[in-house]
């Protein structure tokens, strides 16, 4: 039995060593000189002229001139967006797995019962996004394809 733990082990563990080196775990937004984002990632390397990120098992270099603002971590609604689902997807869960109810005055369906544990507890959650979202502090950086303030900005990541 342990020989089959551990070979499980080693097989699990052989993708740790594949996985692309990432220089932080800092995510980023890039804007560029007109304010529209351009890309998002977490940081793979910053250069004297250029940051390259990391999304989704692809690798984007940006060049120094392109970039107008750097915000650190993700948006307010990536926060309200996880709060709804994960609140939303186990109440409905619990609700399907209680079963019906006995006959009685009220009774649900397991089936109304996850409905009401969707909608309910994808308010909740919204909620808990939302508050969790006000002690987050994200950083902005304005680069303005300036090597000064981008000096800066690499200094601090």
């Amino acid at each position: 039995m342990k020989y089959i733990i551990i070979s499980i082990a080693l097989i699990l563990s052989i993708n740790v060593f594949t996985q692309n080196e990432v220089y932080t775990n800092t995510f980023v937004r890039i804007y560029n000189l007109n304010g529209k984002k351009i890309n998002k990632g977490k940081v793979k390397s910053i250069s004297e002229t250029s940051i390259e990120l990391y999304l989704k098992g692809e690798s984007i270099k940006i060049p120094l001139s392109q970039i107008g603002k750097i915000k650190t971590k993700r948006s307010v609604g990536n926060n309200v967006g996880k709060g709804a689902l994960i609140g939303g997807g186990s109440l409905a869960v619990l609700g399907l797995l209680s079963g019906d109810d006995n006959d009685g005055l009220i009774s649900f369906s397991a089936t109304d019962k996850a409905i009401i544990g969707l909608i309910g507890g994808g308010i909740m959650g919204t909620i808990v996004g939302g508050i969790t979202a006000i002690f987050k502090k994200p950083t902005l950086y304005i680069i303005e394809g300036n090597e000064i303030k981008w000096k800066d900005f690499k200094e601090k990541n």
